[in-house]
């Protein structure tokens, strides 16, 4: 939602790679964006196949795959020290309280709600990608009977945890990879199983391989019937994004932690994903693609159901 330039550090950043070529998997401009509502992360240059074979190696992309995922939640693990819980928001003043905060994540809520028409009720459970502190797992807690939040940073988790007075929400880690709540085993009849998954400015964190990960297993938790709702910053990104990216990370290896009121840190990245390409991969799934709305670009949600 277009909250102005609004930072969300409770949502953490899913598994990334380092992609060496061309394709629709690039970093994300901080200069002129907001931290969690548009990403950042590695620049690479784009060398042809020709003079970099080896890069396109199994073992080798794997390698990078998990430094990459280990530097995103590394460093997530630390932003509360970095940043702190008024970075979660930039609409919420650093001098402002938990309170506001949460009102801040209402506010979020009631405009998805408005755009996705996504089905709510106290009969319902949710699954919430990338809950971070719990900023909109409260907000969700009021609209469903029972919510549960996953992320991949621990410390986010913990402060979720104690800053939490709902008893229908509960939290738990996951590994980046896949999305296999507590008790869960895909080998078989899922115990865990939900009506809802729901993201909120995190699935443009992950490449396509990854993406499509999530989107297979929301499809297995989901009962029939059941709704993926999320949000993606659908934006192409430019060149300039790539050379405001690579100043961040200068400033970041010099000790600056914040630039212009941004983060600077490391191991973020937002890949773009067109609508073309998200309406083939949920429907080979198994989706039905109800909708794709938004008022721009950068503030798309997608709606799919699970027949």
């Amino acid at each position: 939602m277009a909250r102005g330039e609004s930072w969300v550090l409770g949502v953490s950043p899913l598994p990334n790679r380092f992609v060496f070529g061309a394709g629709d998997v690039s970093p994300l401009n901080p200069l002129d964006t907001p931290f969690k509502r548009r990403t950042r992360g590695l620049t690479s240059p784009a060398p042809s196949e020709r003079a970099f074979p080896s890069l396109h190696s199994p073992s080798l992309l794997e390698s990078f795959h998990t430094m990459s995922q280990s530097a995103s939640v590394e460093w997530w693990n630390k932003s509360l020290d970095e940043v702190g819980l008024h970075g979660m928001d930039k609409l919420v003043d650093s001098s402002g309280s938990w309170d506001a905060l949460l009102q801040s994540g209402r506010e979020d809520l009631a405009q998805a709600l408005s755009l996705t028409d996504m089905m709510t009720g106290q009969d319902r459970t949710v699954l919430e990608i990338g809950c971070g502190v719990g900023r909109l797992s409260a907000a969700l807690a009021d609209q469903f009977g029972r919510v549960l939040g996953v992320d991949v940073a621990p410390t986010l988790i913990e402060e979720a945890r104690h800053r939490n007075t709902h008893e229908n929400i509960s939290f738990e880690v996951c590994d980046g990879v896949r999305i296999r709540p507590s008790g869960t085993d895909f080998t078989c009849d899922t115990v865990f199983t939900c009506d809802t998954v729901f993201s909120y400015e995190v699935l443009y964190y992950l490449n396509r391989q990854s993406l499509t990960t999530y989107f297979e297993d929301a499809f297995a938790l989901l009962t029939s019937g059941g709704q993926l709702v999320f949000h993606l910053n659908m934006e192409p990104i430019h060149v300039t994004t790539r050379l405001s990216f690579l100043f961040r990370r200068a400033l970041y290896a010099c000790g600056i932690k914040q630039f212009r009121g941004w983060p600077t840190g490391a191991g973020l990245k937002r890949y773009f994903h067109s609508e073309a390409w998200l309406r083939q991969t949920l429907s080979h799934i198994g989706f039905r693609v109800e909708r794709i709305v938004g008022p721009n670009l950068r503030q798309k949600w997608i709606v799919a159901v699970k027949p």
